[in-house]
């Protein structure tokens, strides 16, 4: 980063239509999503001589090329007033003579802004459609050659060729109708051709973030807080059949498995899977020539989908129209399988063929186990040189290790890491599919696993303040963030406050929870507002989920809506606890006693109102008669139950089937006092306690292979 990025100087841009509140040019791009490529040419007579380095941003995603080179992606996800932009050393790709930067951009925008329609992925923050570069073209000296920054001296095109699936839904987003013959053949390249192409319109000045002056500008610019994604190399699809379970011909499996080219005659018609084996994150590759006039269709899938009436499938659950979720189904013959008799169902990619030499990628990673590739040719030969796929994910390098004589919990490990790596890309994600949103509930246990088998905390602090940032006029923060569509759950931001607790016991970053420290008292604060006269949370506003207990309408623990929970006291207790810690650990010992002091009058009324010693279990609410593993657990935590209590609860937690039954979910939530340090151990001491010494050096990325027999996610 330049010490002037983004001050007074570069401009977002975008085209003349389409801009900011213009009409769109319908008949140039058949979307509600907007696409434009940018290009700026510019001399270079020496490339020793000479330096570049850039800082660039987009709304709502870019891909950035020099000389033809892809450079890299982004910006990574926030929000408005925390836009984040990227940086790139661009001085070993330069050349002599003639040089171009260039980037297309994809806008979502107009669909966020129209009230009838939903719009683009929740996770996508978005204003209005543009790009944005900083940078200069250096000497030796530092001083500038070329201003490359963005404004009018640009040229953009209207982008014609892309029709958008799926812009109208809440959550999924990104699904291509590609029309390649209308891309700009070489449009990344210095020696193409943009004469015809307009000037860029200037929409408003970019500006720092700590430095917005401008009425005009939405956008606040940050650096990017977490590395980029990791992009490996192409991988070939271990496995491939046709749709039905027939094994491909030698044909095929040549292309597949050794690249030797296959040529379909015109007018084939072709169904398949590639089974990856297990469920991964990434972009599909098909390097390909001729076939003008074909089409191929690509359809994502976790899982494959077997009729309702297919012999030998038994039917677990109930049915479920969601094409994402097949895992119902097992094969009663082969146990639990996904059986190469079932159909991919899902989303999928649209590709019409150039008829020229063609490399077809996805502007965004897709997440498949399997892909039902569907070819149809027109009046012309198509040939396919190979198919891969390119992993990306955040980029963790996996430390920790682990090894049992008992082949289960060695299966299981490997499918936790699997899921953690799955579920981690510039945010936490709930899952990968789907939503694909950072919820403050998954993020506490994402989070904690990261740090402790990878030792890289940055996605976790990233995460912390994405929370901090959503944060509610009434001191909540959202559920879930970054999100177009607030949801306000009030438990969340206790997870939260545990998020924060554990990255400070694994850092000791003191600058960081300085930050957050006002917003933990915020969250107490809005508690406080909401108890009764024992001074218990009661009558919870908002959305009171607790988990997908499928005893519990919309997983609400009763009498939340009424009065005081075992559930939401526990919760609160431990909040102060755990931010009494940090407040002493900031140095304030008077606030963290103050704190201590309520926790522990809370922690005596709390035992007397919810305990059951008939029963030998505590309630879920005052009088029960509704008792759940949650709720015995959370007092566990909160500290309430006594020597006495515990030997009580555990003759019947967790099996006694009179328990509303908890989920993985509130394993990892209440076992942090019970298996981890006491959160009274300094954040260094916890740190080696629990991950051991972290200095070795960054192993590679877990291969697929490790995970050949396990399904995640």
């Amino acid at each position: 980063m330049s010490e002037q990025s983004f001050v007074n100087s570069a401009s977002w841009i975008w085209s003349a239509e389409g801009s900011h509140l213009a009409p769109a040019p319908e008949e140039a791009s058949p979307s509600h999503y907007q696409v434009r490529y940018f290009r700026r040419t510019f001399e270079v007579s020496d490339p020793a001589a000479v330096s570049l380095h850039v800082d660039l941003s987009a709304d709502s995603r870019y891909l950035f090329y020099c000389n033809g080179v892809f450079i890299g992606r982004g910006p990574a996800k926030g929000d408005i007033i925390h836009h984040f932009y990227d940086s790139f050393n661009l001085t070993p790709h330069l050349r002599a003579g003639k040089n171009v930067l260039s980037a297309i951009v994809l806008d979502m925008s107009r669909v966020a802004h129209r009230p009838a329609l939903l719009g683009p992925p929740c996770s996508v923050m978005t204003y209005t459609g543009g790009f944005v570069l900083e940078g200069a073209l250096q000497d030796m000296q530092g001083e500038a050659i070329t201003d490359l920054r963005t404004d009018d001296s640009w040229k953009v095109a209207v982008d014609k060729a892309f029709r958008w699936q799926n812009e109208n839904t809440t959550f999924e987003g990104y699904f291509e109708h590609r029309v390649s013959g209308l891309i700009p053949e070489g449009w990344t390249e210095p020696e193409f051709d943009d004469s015809e192409w307009p000037s860029a319109h200037v929409l408003f000045k970019a500006e720092l973030k700590e430095n917005r002056r401008d009425p005009a500008s939405p956008y606040g610019l940050m650096p990017r807080m977490i590395p980029m994604l990791e992009e490996g190399d192409l991988e070939k699809f271990p496995d491939a059949y046709l749709s039905g379970g027939e094994a491909v011909s030698a044909e095929w499996s040549a292309l597949l498995q050794e690249d030797q080219s296959l040529t379909l005659p015109a007018g084939t018609k072709i169904d398949l899977v590639l089974d990856m084996g297990v469920v991964t994150t990434a972009f599909p590759n098909l390097v390909t020539s001729g076939g003008e006039g074909s089409q191929v269709r690509l359809t994502y899938s976790e899982a494959l989908r077997l009729n309702w009436d297919t012999p030998g499938a038994k039917l677990f659950g109930k049915k479920q129209a969601l094409a994402n979720l097949a895992s119902h189904f097992a094969d009663e013959d082969r146990g639990w399988t996904f059986d190469r008799r079932g159909e991919v169902t899902g989303w999928g990619d649209i590709w019409d063929v150039p008829g020229r030499d063609e490399i077809f990628e996805t502007l965004h990673w897709r997440t498949f186990r399997y892909i039902g590739l569907r070819i149809e040719v027109g009046d012309k030969p198509f040939t396919i040189h190979s198919i891969k796929q390119r992993f990306t994910a955040y980029p963790y390098h996996v430390k920790a290790k682990f090894d049992s004589s008992d082949p289960s919990l060695n299966k299981i490990w490997n499918v936790g890491l699997h899921t953690m790596r799955m579920c981690s890309h510039e945010t936490y994600e709930d899952g990968p599919y789907y939503e694909q949103m950072q919820y403050a509930g998954d993020t506490m246990i994402t989070s904690k696993l990261g740090m402790l088998t990878t030792g890289d905390a940055q996605l976790s602090r990233q995460s912390i303040y994405h929370f901090d940032w959503s944060r509610v006029t009434d001191g909540l923060t959202q559920a879930r963030y970054p999100s177009r569509l607030v949801q306000v759950l009030p438990a969340w931001s206790i997870h939260w406050i545990t998020t924060v607790r554990d990255y400070y016991m694994y850092t000791a970053d003191r600058a960081t929870l300085a930050d957050m420290l006002p917003g933990m008292r915020g969250v107490l604060d809005w508690y406080r507002r909401h108890t009764d006269a024992d001074g218990l949370p009661s009558k919870l506003p908002y959305w009171n989920m607790t988990d997908w207990c499928p005893w519990w309408p919309r997983g609400v623990v009763p009498g939340s809506d009424t009065g005081a929970t075992c559930i939401h006291s526990a919760q609160y207790i431990n909040a102060l606890e755990e931010v009494a810690w940090m407040t002493e650990s900031h140095g304030n010992e008077a606030e963290a006693k103050t704190l201590r002091d309520e926790a522990a009058c809370l922690r005596k009324k709390a035992h007397e109102l919810f305990w059951s010693e008939e029963e030998g279990l505590y309630f879920d609410q005052p009088g029960g008669p509704e008792v759940s593993q949650y709720g015995n657990a959370w007092a566990i935590v909160a500290g309430f139950a006594g020597p006495e209590e515990y030997a009580k609860i555990f003759q019947r937690f967790p099996n006694d089937e009179k328990l509303a039954p908890g989920s993985f979910f509130w394993c990892a939530t209440t076992s942090v006092r019970g298996l981890n340090p006491s959160i009274t151990d300094s954040p260094l001491s916890w740190k080696k306690t629990v991950t051991g010494v972290q200095c070795a050096t960054l192993g590679p990325r877990i291969p697929f292979s490790n995970f050949s027999n396990a399904s995640s996610a």
